[in-house]
């Protein structure tokens, strides 16, 4: 799994290899950019959505599912996290603020179906 090849890895060590931000018309080089550096790495499965993620809750069997995170939970939510991280620290301003309207589009949306 991704994260177990990435334990050791620094979001630092990472960064420094993002010399290219997105902006609105560098999205290929960008994209290149992002891609061969996390493939390198065999983390771009957190982005493709290859590299799902454990089991949340630990399941025993005379309970079921617990509300107890697994292990190997916990230890594949701080690299996702970091990753995230990372896609964020690599956008440009203009492209972190487009980020940030569509994230509250989104749970607008959200609540308004939930009602």
């Amino acid at each position: 799994m991704a994260s177990s090849s990435s334990s050791s890895l620094k979001i630092e060590q990472l960064l420094g290899l993002f010399t290219i931000r997105l902006t609105d018309d560098n999205f290929l080089k960008w994209n290149y950019q992002i891609e061969s550096v996390l493939e390198g790495y065999n983390l771009f499965g957190h982005f493709d959505g290859s590299a799902l993620p454990p089991p949340k809750f630990a399941i025993v069997d005379e309970e079921g599912v617990t509300s107890e995170f697994t292990a190997a939970y916990k230890d594949w939510v701080p690299t996702d996290k970091a990753l995230l991280s990372l896609l964020i620290a690599s956008l440009s301003n203009e492209a972190i603020e487009y980020v940030i309207a569509l994230l509250q589009k989104v749970k607008k949306t959200t609540r308004k179906r939930r009602q």
